[in-house]
């Protein structure tokens, strides 16, 4: 009798000659404290579940968004220099300046081109498909890297690595003064201090001596909003109360990083700054990797 014909009977030991294709999602937000994105230092993620690869595959980059990155405003950041430790990431360089921060790094164009954007949704990266490494099999429990502009400098919460907050004082319709302030340089530094006119309802909670921030992007004269990170939580967000919010140059920065005056914004009635609200964010990307396997 030839088996051969009764093979229905057996384990065919089927196998799947298409790809076997694996999603990863990485989302880092480091409004929980865990991570610090405005630092440009390692960041370190726990995976969900165990992601097992159990054969030689392909690593593409799907999908790339963020929140509160800093702005295309020079060369610098005008893309996010992403490396993850996990992954054989071998891109060569040829930079006249960038070498060393490039090399071995998957470079992502930075779509966040207006201060208007802040606290909401970027999609730098749209188009599917885009080759990463390849990766080996074995068991990843937890994703680590870094996210940094071009430079290897910060690319959340501005330029300075110790700034963890980014706000935006939105509803601004008179300075009541500090208009020679204006044009306001990018990262300019100043001291940020409130007068809480009613202690039982404050407008923000900052100790007397205030709390070091620096302005993201630059800032011209009739303003709306006013955009800035600070290094030390305000308290208080998003409450319209009586106060008087100022901005003072900082002793400790040259005069072309810092404003030219004290700026002042009074909401001691409702005849001033009425609509006068204060938004707050933390710093986030997602990335979405496609895993395929190769037979």
């Amino acid at each position: 009798m030839n088996t051969d014909d009764y093979t229905f009977y057996k384990n065919t030991g089927y196998r799947n000659t298409r790809n076997r294709k694996q999603i990863l999602i990485l989302d880092v937000n480091d409004s929980a404290g865990e991570a610090h994105l405005g630092s440009g230092e390692e960041f370190s993620v726990d995976l969900f579940e165990p992601l097992i690869i159990d054969k030689q595959s392909e690593v593409y980059l799907d999908n790339f968004i963020s929140i509160n990155s800093n702005i295309t405003n020079d060369s610098d950041n005008s893309a996010f220099v992403l490396k993850i430790n996990e992954f054989n990431i071998n891109s060569n360089v040829a930079s006249t300046r960038d070498k060393n921060t490039i090399f071995n790094s998957i470079i992502i164009p930075n779509e966040h081109n207006n201060l208007g954007d802040n606290h909401s949704m970027i999609v730098h990266k749209a188009k599917k498909f885009n080759y990463i490494c390849d990766i080996n099999p074995g068991k990843i429990g937890r994703i680590s890297g870094t996210i940094t502009n071009l430079t290897g400098r910060p690319i959340f919460h501005g330029t300075h690595i110790d700034h963890k907050h980014t706000y935006a004082l939105i509803g601004v319709d008179t300075i009541s003064t500090g208009t020679l302030a204006f044009p306001i340089p990018n990262s300019a530094r100043v001291v940020l201090t409130c007068d809480n006119i009613d202690p039982s309802a404050p407008l923000l909670t900052i100790p007397p001596e205030g709390i070091n921030a620096i302005f993201l992007g630059i800032h011209l004269g009739g303003v709306k909003t006013i955009y800035f990170s600070t290094v030390d939580p305000l308290g208080n967000l998003n409450r319209v109360n009586p106060g008087i919010i100022t901005f003072t140059p900082s002793p400790d920065a040259p005069l072309h990083e810092t404003i030219s005056s004290t700026l002042s914004i009074n909401n001691t009635n409702l005849a001033n700054n009425p609509n006068l609200h204060l938004i707050s964010g933390p710093g986030r990307f997602i990335a979405e990797f496609s895993i395929n396997s190769r037979e």
